[in-house]
Formats: C-alpha cells, structure tokens, sequence
C-alpha cells in the first residue's frame, strides 16, 4: 500500500514541479535524497525516499515535455502528411509539411490561394464530427502524440473568402465575383469539374470559406459538403519537408546519353 501511495505522491508533486520548472527556469536544481548502502538501480524502487524521489522526477520531464509541446503545437505549427491524391501534382501522397499557425495570430484570415489543412465539417463525414472534446481525445488532439487517436483532416486550396459570390461553370472554371479565376496549379484545368456537387451561385458568408483540391476529379471538397467553419481550420500549409525517395524525378535516357538524343 505504501509503494502505491509514494508514486501517487511523486505524481502529483512531479507534475506541479514540472510547471514550477516552467516558469522558473533559474531556479537552483532539487536535491536527491541521502545515499543508500545499496548503489545498484534497485534502490529507485526499495526505499521510499528514493522511490517518490524517482516518480516526481520523472513526472516533472514528462510535464515539462508536454507542455512545450502543446505549446509548439498551437501557437507555432505541426506536420502533417499528405493521405490522398486531393491535391496532385502540387502535394503528393505520403509527402511530409510543416502546417504553420503562426501568422494566423496577426492575420485575420487567410489568403485566397493557400493551402489549408482543416478538420472536415461533419458533411463531408457522414454526419459524424471528427472532433471530439472529451478529456482523452482533447489531449491527443492537443500533444499530437503519435500512439493517441488523432482526427482526421483534409488539405485543400482555398479559393473561396467571405463576401465572394462563388460559381463553378462546367467546363468553364471557377468564378468569383463573376470574374473567372486563374489557377496555374489545377490538375487539367478546367475540364476536370465534375457535374456532381456544383450548384450556381454560392454567397459565403462571415466565417467561412470555399475549398477545392487541385486534383478536382479526385478531391471530395466545397462542391461536395459545402462551406468550410474557419474555426475547423488547423492552419497553413508552409513549405514540404520530406518526400519519400520511391517518388524521385524519373529522368529520360536521352539526357543521360548523348547518342539517344534526337
């Protein structure tokens, strides 16, 4: 009963020196307890002194970490990994990018043209809501620990600001305002808009936006589930970080040797 009582004890002292850590990082280091007869690693765990020592220890890196990390992760940014083909060519599947949520607190939204990573609306997931604020999923979605379940997010362009009045024209592209809009970046552009999920004329309104994949035939977007809450919007695609080397440029023989070239 003692054993579990000192690593209940170490655990709640570790992690209020975990935050005491935090915000005073001068402060001199805590000292060990007394020097036991026994020097093997067994004595963290045979005497109660050192087996609180051990627990709080412990607890307090772990707080430390997780709480930079929460940190990081919501004011800074995070990476992600491209799950689909929604955006070919500009993002391929199992790329890697460094989402940014930094230049969201100076700005009041984002740009026509970005790359947005977000939490999909419930439309686009049969009616089931990715986020759930319960204790367990609310501190997976706020360490971005590997091993807990994560939400499920999409990446698409946004093309769409509040205030535009928004149409899709078959085989024409897309048109803001009535202007037609230019996109260097769309797969096949503009044949690839499909009939289906396209509807005239769309006003969007304060607080949301319009988004499309690059890849339109492949892309399940705005045309599909309607306008997307700013507030399920994670943040900005800044710039790729890896790409795995199975998806290196294929380069022509002729460039290799000369007497292939034409």
């Amino acid at each position: 009963m003692n054993f579990i009582l000192d690593i209940i004890k170490g655990i709640f002292h570790g992690i209020k020196e975990g935050f005491w850590d935090l915000i005073f990082w001068s402060k001199p280091p805590r000292e060990e307890p007394a020097e036991q007869e026994d020097t093997s690693w067994k004595k963290y765990f045979s005497y109660p002194e050192w087996r609180f020592w051990t627990v709080r220890e412990v607890t307090a890196q772990i707080t430390v970490v997780l709480a930079l990390l929460i940190v990081i992760r919501a004011g800074v940014g995070e990476f992600r990994f491209i799950p689909s083909e929604s955006m070919v060519p500009t993002m391929l599947i199992d790329d890697r990018l460094f989402v940014d949520k930094f230049t969201r607190i100076f700005k009041k939204q984002y740009d026509r043209g970005d790359i947005i990573v977000f939490y999909p609306p419930p439309a686009a997931t049969g009616g089931v809501d990715v986020i759930k604020n319960d204790p367990w999923h609310l501190f997976a979605r706020l360490t971005g620990l590997p091993f807990l379940p994560q939400p499920e997010a999409y990446i698409k362009r946004l093309i769409g600001l509040p205030g535009d009045k928004l149409e899709v024209r078959i085989n024409e592209g897309v048109f803001i305002n009535g202007h037609r809009l230019d996109e260097p970046y769309h797969y096949h552009s503009p044949e690839y808009l499909p009939t289906k999920g396209t509807n005239g004329v769309i006003e969007i309104p304060e607080g949301y936006y319009y988004a499309l994949g690059d890849n339109r035939n492949y892309s399940s977007d705005s045309r599909f589930w309607g306008l997307l809450p700013k507030s399920r919007v994670i943040g900005k695609a800044a710039f790729l970080i890896y790409r795995p080397l199975r998806l290196k440029p294929v380069i022509s023989p002729a460039i290799i040797d000369p007497e292939l070239r034409p």
